[in-house]
C-alpha cells in the first residue's frame, strides 16, 4: 500500500456516537456493501475492492474505524474499542445513509467486527471475511486460531516505535512498506488505546463467539484466506463447523495476510462471485 489510496471518491463525514467517522461512498443500485478494515489501517486499503464493486453498480461504504485514519478517537475507548463497540459504530453510519441491507466484507479485525456484525444484526445480509480466524474470545480461543509471533504481540500494543510501524505494516501486506506510505502513516496516526482495548476486550470475552456464530448462523459466509498468512492458523479455520459456509471449505489463495491488496485479482473473482450469488434473485437481497 506504497502510496496508493482511493481517490476517486469524496471523503464524508458522519457523527455517530462514537465521535466523527470518515468514510467514502460510490453509489450504486445493486445493493450496498460495506468493508471493514483491519487493526492499525485505514478505508484504503480496500481501493481494489472499492473500484472493482463500484465498477459494478454496488453501493460500496468503506469506513475509518474509530480512531483509525481520519476518523475521531473514540471519546469514552473502553466502550468503542471492542467489536461490539466497532459494530455499532459501524451500523449507526448505516443507519444514518439510510442503508437498511447490505453485506459486510471484514478484513482482519475488520473481520472480527463483521462476524460481530453478521451474527447479530438483521441488516447484514451476509459476510466474506479475510485474514480472520473466528475465534472464541478468551485466551485459549486465541491461542488455537493465531500463530504467536513478536508481530503478532504488536496487535495490543499501545504505543508504537518507528521500528514497530514499518514491522507491523510489513507483516500485514507480505512485503516491507515505506515510512512515507499511506499505509505506514495511518499505522503511527491510530489511537494506541484502539490497539490496547481491542486486545483487552476481545480476550475478556467482550463480544460474540465466533465459533459458535460460524456454527449457528444460517445466513452466507465466505472466506477468502491467504495461504502465507504469518497471523492466521490457516489450518485451524478447516476444523470449526460451519452452518452456512460459501463452497462448503475456506477458500484458500496465493498469499498472505492480505490477499486482497497484494492478490487482488484471485481475491475480487472470489468476491464478486459471492457477493452476486448472495444479492441475486435467489439470493437474499
Amino acid at each position: 500500500m506504497n502510496g496508493t489510496k482511493a481517490e476517486a471518491w469524496t471523503e464524508e463525514t458522519r457523527s455517530v456516537g462514537s465521535g466523527r467517522l470518515a468514510f467514502i461512498r460510490t453509489g450504486g443500485d445493486r445493493g450496498a456493501v460495506l468493508l471493514v478494515h483491519g487493526n492499525s489501517s485505514c478505508k484504503e486499503i480496500f481501493a481494489h475492492q472499492i473500484s472493482f464493486l463500484a465498477d459494478r453498480g454496488y453501493d460500496v461504504v468503506a469506513a475509518d474505524l474509530p480512531g483509525h485514519g481520519n476518523s475521531d478517537d473514540a471519546p469514552n475507548p473502553p466502550d468503542t474499542y471492542s467489536f461490539p463497540g466497532y459494530a455499532r459504530a459501524l451500523s449507526n453510519l448505516m443507519e444514518q445513509l439510510g442503508v437498511g441491507a447490505y453485506h459486510v466484507v471484514g478484513w482482519s479485525l475488520g473481520g472480527h467486527i463483521g462476524l460481530e456484525m453478521w451474527s447479530t444484526l438483521k441488516a447484514v445480509r451476509s459476510l466474506l471475511i479475510t485474514g480472520t480466524p473466528p475465534v472464541r474470545l478468551s485466551p485459549d480461543g486465541a491461542a488455537e486460531g493465531f500463530l504467536p509471533s513478536a508481530t503478532m504481540d504488536l496487535a495490543g500494543k499501545a504505543c508504537f516505535s518507528e521500528a514497530d510501524v514499518l514491522a507491523y505494516g510489513s507483516a500485514m501486506l507480505g512485503t516491507d512498506i515505506d515510512r512515507t506510505s499511506h499505509l505506514a502513516c495511518c499505522i503511527a496516526r491510530t489511537h494506541g488505546e484502539a490497539r490496547r482495548l481491542m486486545l483487552q476486550n476481545g480476550l475478556a470475552g467482550i463480544g460474540q463467539d465466533e465459533v459458535v456464530a460460524v456454527r449457528e448462523c444460517a445466513k452466507p459466509l465466505a472466506i477468502v484466506q491467504g495461504k502465507n498468512d504469518p497471523f492466521v492458523n490457516v489450518s485451524y479455520l478447516h476444523r470449526l463447523t460451519y452452518k452456512n459456509l460459501w463452497l462448503k471449505n475456506p477458500t484458500i489463495v496465493n498469499g498472505g495476510h492480505a490477499p486482497h491488496w497484494m492478490q487482488a485479482v484471485q481475491f475480487n473473482n472470489y468476491l464478486g462471485e459471492f457477493i452476486e450469488l448472495t444479492s441475486g434473485s435467489g439470493g437474499i437481497i
